[in-house]
């Protein structure tokens, strides 16, 4: 996971695509970010699944390439990530795209201000294009 360690003055927002075929449960967001239910940091884990939960039920379901097609210049996704969408529609998998927020609450914010990848057996998440 890459950080940003630099002062910022505004807030920010980061779209991301979320692939899989079944909703995000906490079990598997906690294991694919390598979090046991021990850890002493599983709070904002699990408030951080909680908020991109919220924002992939509240986000845009792509449903065909022609979708996927009309997102490649305005959110900027790489064509890997582009090409990995139209896989998950081939192959029955729920293609959305959702936003985060810096000015909501702290587990929201942290991910808005990074950038990252999730891939995992069970889903995918990528939030390479934050904007600041």
């Amino acid at each position: 996971m890459k950080i940003k360690l630099d002062f910022v003055s505004n807030s920010s927002s980061t779209s991301f695509v979320y692939i899989s075929k079944e909703e995000l449960s906490l079990e598997a967001f906690l294991q694919a970010a390598g979090v046991d239910s021990d850890s002493p940091v599983v709070d904002l884990f699990s408030q951080m699944h909680s908020e991109l939960y919220d924002s992939i039920a509240n986000g845009q379901k792509l449903t065909s390439d022609e979708d996927i097609d009309g997102l490649a210049g305005y959110d900027k996704f790489t064509p890997e990530v582009i090409k990995r969408m139209k896989a998950g529609i081939s192959n029955g998998k729920n293609v959305i795209t959702a936003m985060l927020s810096s000015e909501e609450a702290l587990a929201e914010s942290v991910l808005c201000m990074e950038i990252f990848e999730i891939d995992s057996d069970k889903f995918f998440i990528n939030a390479y294009n934050n904007y600041w």
